[in-house]
């Protein structure tokens, strides 16, 4: 298989006098798994049904490899689709399920006369040979006599993805695939489908709206919201470098903590006030903040860089006790998310199950002062040096 770059170029869509995609700029390399990821209506699956050819683009231009694929039919795309509900054939079996494309691709043109038999006799001996190959690796070769609904969702799975990879198409395209699985399960197959697309190595499209999903399979990640990129980049990056406050507490579970912050000045240099507390600020913030001092900007702090005494590393960099109200517990086994009251404004810890706190007492936390971020108010972007 080769794998391909696909490219949007300044792609809109619109349905009438809604905007589902603006203005979407986005290049991908040849072998990577790019992940389209953001809340219901933010215009994800329209991005991949345009680059499938089921939805026309209404500005812009789209390229598969070096080619212009605007004008050109899905099935010329040479790319795969898995969807949701995988759209599996009930009244064929598993085999003729992941045969079927190719015995379309390979057949087409042939004229039925015994003067072609034997090339016919060699295309399904090639087609038979890829159909076991992959259901080999897919572990699934038990079950190619089966019909569909003799399949678990999961096994219903592997064959929708196995009827993709037969075709060896340039790109895999694939619209929340493992949603219809139970969690177990879905963390057994997105462990599978990493580990295929790694070995398989073609250019992969996924949309989700499942953070975690995106953050364990993609080699990069595009956050949209409203049909508008927000953010492409590694799931480090995107964690740990926010565009801006929707990325911020959209990737991360649970979200990123936002409070408003008073810049004051302390010992000649900035620091951040929240409530009686007075923060200080590593230099590159401080370079950010001297403009703003007397402005209120926006303070970002991951749940699981909040301390207590008890729990704080012992080289952490941390700030001076704010007092904070328990004000509900949700237990995780070895750690509990605590919903913290601070100043009037609401905050979650993550914190370990050690930690004796109940409900309605104070707690005294610290934050990690080299993990703060920090937003615009007004645009809620990143503020950086």
């Amino acid at each position: 298989m080769k794998a391909e770059s696909v490219r949007f170029e300044k792609v809109t869509k619109r349905f009438g006098a809604v905007v589902a995609v603006n203005c979407f700029t986005l290049h991908i390399q040849p072998g990577e798994f790019m992940v389209l990821v953001g809340p219901s209506g933010c215009g994800k699956t329209t991005v991949l049904r345009m680059l499938a050819g089921l939805e026309d683009p209404t500005e812009g231009e789209i390229y598969i490899g070096e080619r212009r694929v605007n004008e050109v039919s899905p099935r010329d795309r040479d790319v795969a689709m898995v969807f949701q509900n995988y759209a599996l054939y009930p009244h064929m079996r598993v085999y003729d399920n992941i045969a079927f494309g190719l015995r379309l691709r390979e057949l087409r043109g042939i004229v039925w006369q015994l003067t072609h038999w034997g090339e016919a006799r060699a295309i399904r001996k090639r087609i038979d040979e890829r159909v076991r190959q992959v259901a080999q690796m897919l572990e699934i070769e038990s079950l190619l006599h089966r019909l569909p609904k003799e399949l678990s969702g999961g096994q219903r799975q592997r064959v929708a993805l196995a009827r993709a990879i037969v075709r060896q198409p340039k790109a895999f395209l694939m619209d929340e695939p493992l949603s219809n699985l139970d969690a177990k399960l879905r963390d057994q197959t997105r462990a599978e489908l990493k580990k295929l697309q790694e070995r398989l190595g073609i250019t992969t499209i996924y949309v989700t709206h499942d953070q975690k999903e995106a953050m364990t399979l993609g080699t990069r990640i595009a956050v949209m919201k409203d049909g508008v990129l927000q953010q492409v980049g590694t799931p480090d990056e995107v964690y740990f470098q926010p565009a801006n406050t929707f990325v911020a507490t959209f990737i991360g579970t649970p979200p990123m903590n936002l409070l408003q912050a008073q810049v004051v000045e302390q010992y000649g240099k900035p620091a951040l006030r929240v409530g009686s507390a007075t923060l200080p600020v590593l230099q590159a913030h401080a370079q950010v903040l001297q403009p703003r001092i007397g402005q209120t900007v926006l303070m970002g702090i991951r749940p699981q860089d909040i301390y207590t005494d008890r729990t704080a590393p012992p080289d952490a960099l941390l700030s001076e006790p704010l007092h904070a109200v328990v004000d509900v517990i949700e237990p995780h086994g070895d750690r509990n998310d605590v919903h913290l009251l601070v100043n009037g404004a609401t905050l979650i810890a993550q914190l370990s199950a050690r930690v004796k706190a109940s409900e309605g007492t104070t707690l005294p936390i610290r934050l990690h002062l080299e993990y703060l971020h920090l937003f615009d108010p007004t645009t809620g972007e990143a503020m950086r040096a």
